[in-house]
């Protein structure tokens, strides 16, 4: 206990040397710090949750854009065969007339 005693006066000695403007400065900036903190923590949750709407949102669109993907890629095949299709059955006729 003593020893706690000794070391409570040494601190309080220190602290009684510090200029009472140094510590009204210091916790001005404290202050300063922990409004601005508040602030950062309640945007960064704020995007957070943004974030998640928006994600939340953007899956059946995203599971949608791949079904089109997948059907596009599907047309295109059938209209490469369609193509060939066709200009076998103009070379045909042209031989036709040819003939």
């Amino acid at each position: 206990m003593r020893i706690q005693m000794v070391a409570a006066l040494i601190l309080f000695a220190a602290a009684a040397q510090v200029p009472a403007r140094d510590v009204a400065v210091e916790q001005s900036a404290v202050e300063y710090a922990r409004r601005e903190y508040r602030q950062a923590e309640a945007e960064h949750k704020a995007d957070v949750e943004q974030m998640e709407r928006t994600r939340k949102a953007l899956e059946p669109l995203q599971k949608q854009f791949e079904q089109e993907q997948k059907k596009a890629g599907l047309s295109e095949q059938r209209q490469g065969q369609a193509r060939a299709r066709l200009q076998k059955a103009e070379e045909a006729l042209d031989r036709a007339w040819k003939q």
